[in-house]
């Protein structure tokens, strides 16, 4: 058997999912756990863990728009000196640069448009292909800490919304729980029309963790998550679980 090798597509290792939320959770793991071997450093696999989480996000819900027909493949290699991931979807594709910077403060309330940036943002390389249908993206065990980790410490407030089987009570608990081990303060409840909303603030590095390990905690419940960013009001001053 060919030693995987990050440098040779051919020998990376592939799983391919069904385009669900829920399903990516495999790779994700598979992924992670490789890192930890690896001996990459926390902030390393946090970086990797977002970057993906991202990827995947925009391959299921823009890429073959929740069409659960469709498949994701996750093709990777990870060893002692980088992590390279491609993520492919079945979609009709898309050209980055023609999407709008959601950094904008026109675009700061809407749902969509994070996923590219922070893929740029944590990763050392990133490469769209085949107009825009594949995500190519790389991660140096020895890279310095992202920029983004330093420049991402402004207080904010971040809106999320998760669909699927969440409104269980052991999913507002595990997100409290969660809560309590970062610096991050606000509400989680359930909504009228089925989903959970949870509002929290705290620094926007803070709460890209806190949003990924919620994530990867519940990620058999979450069928979908639309999150917007705004101006932080201080008006919390713990994680609470609201009625």
């Amino acid at each position: 058997m060919t030693a995987v090798n990050p440098d040779n597509e051919a020998t990376f290792i592939v799983c391919v999912v069904k385009s669900d939320l829920r399903e990516t959770c495999v790779p994700k793991q598979a992924i992670i756990t490789e890192l930890e071997r690896c001996c990459y450093s926390d902030d390393a696999v946090f970086a990797v863990q977002l970057a993906l989480e991202e990827a995947l996000a925009n391959a299921v819900k823009h890429g073959n728009r929740n069409d659960a027909g469709k498949s994701v493949t996750v093709r990777y290699a990870v060893n002692e000196d980088k992590a390279v991931v491609v993520v492919r979807d079945e979609g009709g594709g898309f050209l980055p640069y023609d999407v709008p910077d959601c950094t904008a403060p026109d675009r700061l309330p809407l749902p969509n448009g994070r996923g590219i940036m922070l893929i740029r943002a944590y990763m050392d390389e990133v490469c769209f292909r085949d107009r825009g249908r594949e995500v190519y993206f790389v991660k140096r065990r020895a890279s310095a800490t992202p920029a983004a980790l330093t420049k991402r410490a402004r207080n904010i407030r971040r809106t999320i919304c998760f669909s699927g089987t969440v409104q269980g009570v052991g999913f507002r608990y595990t997100t409290c729980d969660i809560a309590s081990k970062f610096r991050v303060k606000g509400f989680i409840r359930n909504l009228p029309d089925g989903r959970v909303e949870l509002v929290a603030e705290g620094r926007e590095i803070d709460l890209d963790r806190f949003q990924c390990a919620v994530e990867e905690a519940m990620c058999g419940h979450i069928s979908d998550v639309a999150a917007t960013d705004s101006a932080a009001t201080h008006e919390f001053k713990k994680f609470v679980i609201a009625s």
